[in-house]
């Protein structure tokens, strides 16, 4: 997640230039510049949402890699069989769906592992085309994709 901390840092300036035009407009009593800069502050939400996810998304993946090189070198073929299934220099992971990758990294049905399916669904529905109508919490996002990034698991 290299970019992560400079998509947070521009999405901050960014949406604080948005709320100081809405908050102006607001004080005018300008309610279509109101309603246009929220739908702006929605739609920027929304962007900087997926460019952030893109980092976790990378994140897992390389995760997922680690593991599968990890348990590829183990010493004993019992425990390394399974695993010589999986290419990790594959660009598609030999297949492996996003929730396939995902429980090689983190426990299925932990907390993380559901947020991180839950903030798929949010990627997915936004990166094909069906626009939220609320906001998005941008500089939470983030801090939660710190913590599930600290707890991915690489070997």
């Amino acid at each position: 997640m290299s970019d992560l901390r400079a998509i947070a840092d521009l999405y901050a300036d960014v949406a604080e230039s948005l709320e100081a035009v809405r908050d102006k407009a607001m004080a005018d009593g300008d309610t279509i510049l109101r309603d246009r800069t929220e739908h702006k502050q929605r739609l920027n939400d929304q962007a900087y949402f997926v460019l952030a996810w893109g980092q976790l998304e990378a994140d897992i993946v390389d995760a997922c890699r680690s593991t599968i090189r990890h348990a590829q070198t183990h010493g004993n073929w019992r425990d390394r069989r399974a695993w010589t299934l999986y290419n990790p220099d594959d660009r598609r992971l030999s297949g492996l769906s996003f929730e396939s990758r995902l429980m090689l990294v983190l426990e299925k049905g932990s907390g993380n592992w559901k947020r991180v399916l839950q903030h798929y669904n949010v990627r997915n529905q936004v990166a094909h085309g069906r626009l939220r109508s609320q906001r998005i919490d941008v500089s939470s996002v983030i801090q939660e994709f710190y913590l599930i990034q600290a707890s991915l698991a690489r070997n």
